[in-house]
């Protein structure tokens, strides 16, 4: 049963929000942009009991404030709206659709089956309190007229979900009330015999180890004494435990220890944070993999929520924790800031939430829209390079190999980094298509993007311009999005004072025959000059230009070049 997406209004950040779910989704995003506000609600709204709670389900401070006048007893209702659906004509299985037909709407039309669920909190001005409500919709978002009060539960029982947050502590998850170990302890079961048996073992050891030390026979005739004091009924109250001496309390106590190279064991408590994180994720896998399996019903379809999975793991620990993703049977919905986790899940998968005003959107790809080479180009291209790329809030596209050396340099040194503005620099003009595809993928994803190109003989610049030209949005300009130089990057910087400086670094050998070649015509000597200083390649030209500028000072960048830069910023900052 696949959870197709969910509708959130009035919670937390976000105002209102969309987002589409597929059999693995992965949440990207900077810090405070609503990523886990979704698993908040997804967990929220399939809380088993919730529509039964005398309770509100929602906090205080889940409810959106839309300005500094809002409080929670005057805000907007939250609203939460999840849509379950088949994708094919009898996926669900039949139990299914017997036990939850109350809830069902199938479409008359396909005949597929859908569920409409709503959880709303609010507050009540005639009880004061804050109120949970929970229905189930038609098609119309009309509330359907239930007679079982446990529709929800219902569906729950075959829709479960596990949530594991950023923050995960070892000793709560690995005790006997952890969400998933304790499924694990409560599954160990023992014949009457073997269990009398381990029980007189352990009495054995216990005697043992206390006759081990005859002052221990003295601190129990001492405190035995008490019964001269208070009420106790047995002639024999004080009993010393070196061990467990019953089954079911030995199983309970099951600790991890993890052995080191020279074979000494320490709890998995003394362990480093990365060793008892990665230990808690290891859990929840084999919890996926033995125990949904007996505790639910095989027609039951959990859902998985993870947070920041990759939080404390080395980045090889990371990527095969994407391989476990891609590969887990259930739906599952991840947050992540990690490139390389990204790097491992499909392009669909991906959602990027981001803001604009203030408010929260998110970005998703539509790999119908990109051909096999596209794809191919767009998995080398950005995949590769670990996933970066999809977290930036601009992409600056450059056409030439000088042209990313010089602004990536140029920004270092003005203090506007990559990493401190969000910008990443991408050349693409060896890329398919010229590098459309970034553009689409941009799109898509709420990426800003300007794009820089050269004027050529052939008028393959031009065609850039004209290409950016068609995924412009109603009432952009090209200026907004695109720069055209003159020629070339090189010949900007050679027309605004910097002529000299290209023209030192020609070694004294090519001066004649660059003489001899151009035979008077400026224009083609200033080329051959600035071919023969690109010698040692394109980006020491760059190192050199940006040095120089180093040691003019800003004000020397060319005042085309510096617009770029500006503008891109103003793009990244929204």
């Amino acid at each position: 049963m696949l959870l197709k997406s969910i509708d959130i209004k009035n919670f937390r950040g976000i105002d209102s929000l969309s987002i589409p779910l597929d059999k693995i989704t992965v949440l990207i995003g900077e810090n405070n942009t609503g990523k886990s506000t979704v698993l908040s609600a997804l967990k929220i709204a399939l809380s088993r009991g919730l529509a039964s709670r005398r309770d509100c389900s929602f906090s205080d401070y889940d409810f959106h404030l839309s300005d500094e006048r809002a409080t929670p007893q005057n805000a907007d209702p939250i609203s939460l709206v999840l849509h379950f659906a088949e994708e094919s004509e009898n996926e669900w299985p039949e139990a299914v659709i017997q036990y939850l037909q109350e809830i069902i709407s199938p479409d008359p039309t396909t005949g597929l089956n859908h569920i409409w669920l709503q959880a709303t909190g609010r507050f009540d001005v005639t009880s004061g309190n804050y109120v949970t409500e929970c229905a189930f919709l038609n098609a119309d978002r009309t509330a359907k007229n239930c007679k079982s009060s446990q529709c929800h539960n219902n569906l729950t029982k075959y829709l479960p979900v596990f949530f594991l947050s950023s923050i995960r502590d070892a000793a709560n998850e690995f005790g006997r009330k952890g969400q998933f170990w304790s499924g694990f302890l409560k599954s160990i079961q023992m014949s009457e015999e073997d269990q009398q048996h381990v029980e007189a073992a352990l009495r054995e050891v216990n005697d043992r180890v206390i006759r081990a030390n005859a002052g221990l026979q003295t601190v129990v005739e001492q405190l035995e004494r008490a019964k001269d004091l208070v009420s106790i009924s047995s002639d024999s109250p004080v009993v010393l435990e070196a061990v467990p001496t019953k089954a079911f309390d030995l199983t309970s106590r099951i600790q991890v220890s993890l052995k080191s190279k020279s074979g000494v064991k320490l709890p998995l408590s003394l362990h480093g944070e990365g060793t008892r994180s990665v230990s808690v994720l290891m859990l929840f896998k084999a919890f996926v993999a033995t125990l949904l399996k007996e505790v639910y019903a095989p027609e039951s379809s959990p859902l998985l929520l993870l947070e920041e999975p990759e939080s404390h793991l080395h980045p090889s620990a990371i990527r095969s924790l994407g391989k476990f993703i891609c590969e887990t049977p259930n739906q599952i919905v991840v947050t992540s800031h990690s490139g390389d986790l990204i790097a491992k899940v499909p392009l669909g998968a991906i959602r990027r939430c981001y803001k604009i005003g203030g408010e929260t959107k998110v970005g998703s790809v539509d790999v119908s829209k990109f051909d096999e080479t596209e794809l191919r180009a767009i998995e080398y291209s950005l995949r590769e390079d670990r996933g970066r790329y999809l977290f930036s809030r601009c992409w600056l596209l450059v056409e030439g190999e000088t042209d990313f050396h010089v602004f990536k340099q140029l920004m270092e040194h003005l203090k506007l980094s990559e990493d401190d503005v969000n910008v990443s620099i991408l050349e693409f003009s060896q890329r398919k298509g010229k590098g459309e595809f970034f553009i689409k993928l941009a799109k898509m994803l709420g990426i800003e993007w300007f794009l820089v190109a050269d004027t050529d003989k052939d008028g393959t610049g031009t065609r850039y311009i004209q290409m950016a030209k068609t995924h412009l949005c109603d009432g952009e300009t090209l200026s907004q999005r695109t720069k055209q130089w003159a020629v070339d990057i090189e010949e900007e910087f050679w027309d605004n004072g910097f002529d000299g400086f290209i023209d030192s670094l020609v070694a004294g050998s090519q001066r004649s025959r660059i003489a001899s070649e151009a035979g008077g015509d400026l224009q083609k000597e200033k080329r051959l000059k600035i071919k023969s200083a690109e010698h040692w390649g394109k980006p020491a030209l760059a190192d050199g230009i940006v040095a120089e500028i180093g040691r003019r000072g800003e004000s020397s960048i060319p005042t085309s070049v510096r617009a770029v830069i500006d503008r891109v910023v103003q793009l990244a900052k929204g």
